[in-house]
């Protein structure tokens, strides 16, 4: 069973439509869907509501594989922090981490510690790197990384033996999130050529090859380690 959250678009629906592809079965989780699949199951949730996702629930998976991706994410609003309003950077980490660590949390507790299990968290170089301008982001990014080394360590030591904690990133892909970011001002965003840049030369990743880079990491590769880059992955 594959769960991914952000199924309607973007790097999530390309990575849900990979997995059907595949004959995989796939829940999607989030607010909207878009794909219309005989495997696919939705639960319709808005992330950024604590109490809505607090009611997830799950079918029996004691039978299953699984594999959980919480590749939903906002950026937030795009401009320096003493201009954001003070609910912005809890609500883009509501939904970049909390989200997905409550749903986590959900499935360690009804997953058989025998089971074999993935969870992936996409994350970001901006998790790792400063971006003005991207505080909630990349204050969001930052904690994915060590939230998954800290619950790989965990379930080591529970003796969750076929458990693997995964936090990924994707490297600069082409969805609505960054046509968003070309479109900020630069009196709000100083690298905004940047990334324009990046699309106008042909730099950016298509989510479809994203998908297909994670399956190969995910599935077909020796997992030695929790924090993963896409860009080193080759196909």
């Amino acid at each position: 069973m594959i769960i991914i959250t952000g199924t309607s678009r973007g790097i999530g629906k390309a990575i849900a439509e990979n997995y059907l592809a595949k004959g995989e079965k796939v829940i999607g989780i989030g607010r909207n869907h878009t794909i219309s699949h005989p495997h696919y199951s939705s639960l319709s949730c808005d992330l950024s509501d604590p109490e809505a996702v607090d009611r997830i629930s799950f079918p029996d998976l004691s039978d299953e594989t699984v594999v959980f991706i919480h590749n939903a994410g906002i950026l937030g609003k795009v401009d320096y922090f003493e201009e954001l309003e003070s609910g912005e950077i809890a609500k883009v980490m509501q939904v970049n981490l909390f989200a997905g660590a409550a749903i986590l949390q959900k499935l360690l507790r009804q997953i058989p510690a025998t089971t074999s299990f993935r969870a992936v968290f996409i994350s970001s170089g901006a998790g790792k790197n400063p971006i003005a301008s991207w505080a909630s982001y990349c204050a969001s990014k930052a904690a994915v990384d060590l939230f998954c080394q800290t619950i790989q360590l965990e379930e080591q030591q529970l003796g969750r033996t076929n458990f693997q904690c995964l936090s990924v990133a994707p490297g600069v892909v082409d969805t609505d999130m960054q046509a968003g970011i070309r479109s900020t001002d630069e009196s709000s965003f100083s690298e905004v050529e940047r990334f324009k840049a990046y699309k106008n030369s042909n730099q950016l990743y298509t989510p479809e090859l994203v998908a297909k880079k994670l399956f190969k990491l995910v599935h077909e590769m020796p997992l030695g380690q929790v924090i993963y880059s896409l860009r080193d992955i080759d196909l």
